[in-house]
């Protein structure tokens, strides 16, 4: 068996700290409420979660990233892959940068940039 062949362009790394929230649109489309899932992965371009409920792949969600130092709101992202797991789903995402003018601003790419900075810097100082 040979040795699989990682298809990633850009590295992921651990989630440390990072929160995320999906916004879920409620009743009429009028509400909408925050459904925490659990990060599994992150690099400023996508990231990958836990989630109880499936979704499908080129559907777009919106989500809130919080770290203890940064945090983001609104962030637009499609569904690239879904994947069930024993008791959950994985759910791969690439942010969508031109969405609107919020995901167009040098400030969303330097907050999703420094998130990913500061997670790095974590999985160095566990290193040492």
């Amino acid at each position: 068996m040979g040795m699989k062949r990682n298809r990633r362009k850009f590295a992921r790394y651990g989630v440390g700290s990072l929160g995320v929230s999906l916004h879920r649109t409620g009743l009429l489309g009028l509400f909408s409420n925050r459904i925490d899932v659990r990060a599994i992965d992150f690099n400023t371009t996508g990231l990958a979660f836990r989630h109880s409920r499936p979704l499908s792949p080129g559907q777009p969600v919106l989500m809130d990233l919080v770290t203890d130092q940064h945090s983001v709101s609104h962030v637009v992202a499609v569904v690239r892959y879904i994947t069930r797991m024993e008791n959950h789903f994985r759910c791969g995402v690439a942010f969508d940068f031109d969405a609107n003018e919020h995901m167009r601003s040098a400030a969303v790419r330097e907050t999703l940039k420094n998130i990913e900075t500061q997670l790095n810097e974590v999985v160095i100082l566990a290193a040492e």
